[in-house]
């Protein structure tokens, strides 16, 4: 197939991005997975590199080799980003923008940023302001640099290989552990879930 691309999916390790690349081997484009850890689920048509997302260098190397991005890297539990203000900026704000400096300077075709429904939402924390901060600067380089994108704003997603961080993964382990089904929230909250492999499709 004449359509066949060469990708990076940046996160590519977690429950998100392990999905999607997944679904991209399958349907038969070269991936190449990056993330801090290696991926427990890396099958033999994958290649893997472990980095940080704010080593440059190493970026710009293995984005010379790359048509498309996707960005599933970052910070992503809203518990644990409640209190941390300059991590989460630091890690989800500016290691995008580096990425997406990157990302112009290797001419990449394609920008795909994995953001949140939260971005409209009055909830979401830090975590909301990051994403939020994120897609204005995506809309920005493809303004300035006509570096093409696609935002995609996930939901509450569930199935295999979530884990603790995971807000239904813990309402189903609790009950499982303590037989009492709780939810930390209004009584009036409605919320959409959507399997990963749903997910992993739209991708």
């Amino acid at each position: 197939m004449n359509n066949l691309k060469k990708i990076i999916v940046f996160g590519g390790s977690g429950f998100l991005g392990s999905h999607a690349a997944d679904a991209l081997s399958k349907f038969g484009h070269q991936v190449t997975i990056f993330d801090q850890i290696n991926s427990p689920w890396i099958n033999k048509d994958q290649k893997m590199i472990t980095g940080d997302l704010m080593d440059r260098e190493l970026i710009s190397k293995i984005l010379s080799e790359a048509d498309i991005v996707y960005h599933f890297a970052g910070l992503s539990d809203l518990n644990s980003n409640l209190d941390q203000a300059v991590n989460t900026a630091k890690i989800n704000i500016l290691g995008t923008v580096q990425l997406l400096e990157e990302c112009k300077k290797a001419n990449i075709e394609r920008f795909i940023y994995a953001s949140s429904m939260y971005v409209n939402s009055n909830e979401g924390g830090f975590y909301k302001c990051s994403k939020q901060s994120c897609e204005e600067y995506i809309q920005e380089f493809q303004k300035l640099f006509n570096l093409n994108y696609t935002i995609l704003r996930f939901g509450s997603l569930y199935g295999p290989r979530s884990n603790s961080s995971n807000g239904l993964y813990r309402i189903i382990k609790k009950a499982i552990d303590t037989k009492i089904v709780e939810y930390d929230g209004s009584e009036n909250s409605l919320r959409g879930y959507i399997h990963v492999y749903d997910m992993a499709d739209a991708c």
